[in-house]
């Protein structure tokens, strides 16, 4: 299989990317159902292997 994942800034606070400031759950109730997305889906979206934890958690030690 092929991983691909990139999230790149030099600016900005600091993003927490599996809790979204507009939460799904919130948005679901306002308009319509979703009928496979939900707030569990976003968030495993963006989890990572343990060898990409690894690699940046080393650079970040490293710095």
């Amino acid at each position: 299989g092929v991983i691909g994942f990139m999230v790149c800034s030099t600016e900005g606070p600091a993003v927490d990317f599996k809790n979204p400031v507009n939460p799904i759950d919130k948005m679901e109730d306002e308009k319509r159902p979703l009928k496979f997305y939900n707030a569990e889906i976003h968030s495993a979206a963006f989890c990572l292997p343990s060898f990409a934890k690894r690699v940046i958690e080393a650079k970040a030690n490293s710095t």
